[in-house]
């Protein structure tokens, strides 16, 4: 493994425990809601960080512009140049 996939894997732990968290959830909307005269849902009881939305993202994506591809392009080429730099790879 190359030290830059480190990141990309401690980004992304959190959710090894996921469906561990969505069980305890089930479980515990199942007890709330037979005790309760109203209607709850599973995200009344808790919710979890990968279901919140981030405002500031768009839920519709724009089709990218050739603009856009030669920005992403650039981006990349400066971050391979850091990694070598670093002697990352």
């Amino acid at each position: 493994m190359k030290p830059y996939e480190l990141s990309i894997i401690c980004d992304s732990l959190h959710l090894r425990q996921k469906d561990s968290w969505e069980q305890a959830r089930l479980i515990s909307y199942i007890t709330a809601q037979s005790n309760s005269t109203k209607k709850l849902k599973p995200t009344d009881i808790i919710k979890f960080a990968w279901e919140q939305t981030d405002e500031k993202q768009p839920t519709v994506s724009k089709p990218l512009t050739s603009d856009d591809v030669e920005q992403i392009k650039a981006m990349a080429l400066l971050r391979e140049k850091k990694l070598k730099e670093k002697g990352i790879i």
